[in-house]
């Protein structure tokens, strides 16, 4: 069996087995969202730490096939492997980073700053070992653009993580997508990280499907935002064009656009950007009438389908990939105004009804 197929299908199972045990330690310790804010809806409580199941599965499921299957190909437990294995250990170190702040922000609140200044931490420590944008020749801007890069995704992930089966459903579909990239490109470490990422999202589901039994939360969000933004900057997307280089950014162009977006209406009716207001994609979208579980499989659906998009667009010579872009960009414009066109609720309440951040919406 090809060693992505099996890793896919090895963090799926672990995943499967291990969220039903984080459901029954999250009720014992008391680690559950509550229904304590008018933003959340949800009747009773619910389980946290989905996100530590998706995170052990991932991991063992890596760190398994690298000991052995992939072992041939140079890898060493460390240290001794560490100029081979840098970057699984980077990915490591910082997705446990951001795991632990997740779960910190899950039991108590972060400040913004607190929680940011944990993200950058963890893009520095991809940075030290060679993850970082390959785009840019000088050093200093490289590492910003890492730094920035990271901290945008995983506040993005974050953002999107509002709806059951939402950020899983999508995070599978962008895993997918750069696991294309990764296997036409060689690049066997990759698809086999990205490959266990979809399938740890796809054993998590299950159990996160409308009505969910578990939350992600903050630690799942912060995680998945991470790692995916930690993949996507080892991986080569050039092959005919530059504008190749920009696939990432079409790859997790949901929880991006859902967070530009958030960004644009939160500043315009006087909301500070990290300020909770229920304006999100996936609730204007609910406002229209779909179901929880259709704007789950609609938002996951054009997440693959726009990752294939921009995966051939990098075969193309340079002027149809330029007009594949700016199609792109002119949709992405389009469905920004139309969802800002649609009446919600609390558009005429004042600011203050609407400030407090949830960590769940619905």
């Amino acid at each position: 069996m090809p060693i992505p197929l099996t890793a896919f299908a090895a963090a799926a199972l672990l995943s499967g087995l291990l969220t039903p045990v984080a459901i029954r330690v999250a009720w014992r310790t008391g680690f559950l969202d509550r229904p304590n804010t008018p933003l959340k809806v949800q009747r009773e409580p619910v389980a946290y730490l989905g996100g530590v199941a998706i995170a052990a599965a991932f991991g063992a499921a890596v760190l398994a096939l690298k000991f052995t299957v992939a072992r041939s190909r140079g890898f060493a437990p460390w240290p001794l492997g560490l100029e081979r294995g840098r970057g699984v250990y980077a990915i490591g170190l910082g997705g446990c980073l951001a795991l632990v702040l997740g779960l910190l922000d899950d039991r108590r609140a972060l400040t913004p700053g607190a929680k940011l200044a944990g993200q950058v931490l963890g893009a520095l420590v991809l940075a030290a070992c060679g993850l970082r944008v390959r785009f840019v020749h000088q050093s200093w801007l490289s590492i910003v653009l890492t730094v920035l890069w990271v901290v945008t995704v995983t506040n993005a992930l974050n953002f999107v993580d509002i709806l059951d089966g939402l950020a899983a459903s999508v995070c599978l579909s962008a895993a997918l997508a750069l696991l294309a990239f990764a296997l036409h490109a060689g690049r066997a470490d990759d698809a086999l990280a990205s490959a266990a990422l979809a399938g740890a999202c796809l054993g998590f589901l299950p159990h996160n499907w409308r009505p969910a039994r578990i939350y992600m939360g903050d630690a799942g969000s912060h995680f998945l935002g991470f790692t995916l933004a930690a993949l996507s900057l080892n991986l080569r997307y050039s092959h005919q064009n530059v504008l190749a280089v920009l696939s990432p950014l079409a790859i997790l162009f949901l929880p991006l656009f859902d967070l530009a977006l958030m960004i644009v209406i939160r500043t315009r009716r006087g909301l500070p950007p990290w300020k909770g207001s229920p304006d999100h994609t996936a609730l204007r979208l609910r406002a229209l009438g779909l179901s929880v579980p259709v704007v789950a499989v609609a938002s996951s659906a054009l997440t693959l389908s726009v990752g294939l998009l921009v995966y051939g667009a990098s075969f193309l010579d340079p002027g149809p990939a330029a007009l594949v872009w700016s199609l792109l960009c002119l949709a992405a414009l389009a469905a920004a105004v139309g969802l800002m066109g649609i009446p919600m609720p609390h558009d005429a309440a004042p600011p203050a009804a609407v400030r407090g951040a949830p960590k769940r919406s619905l």
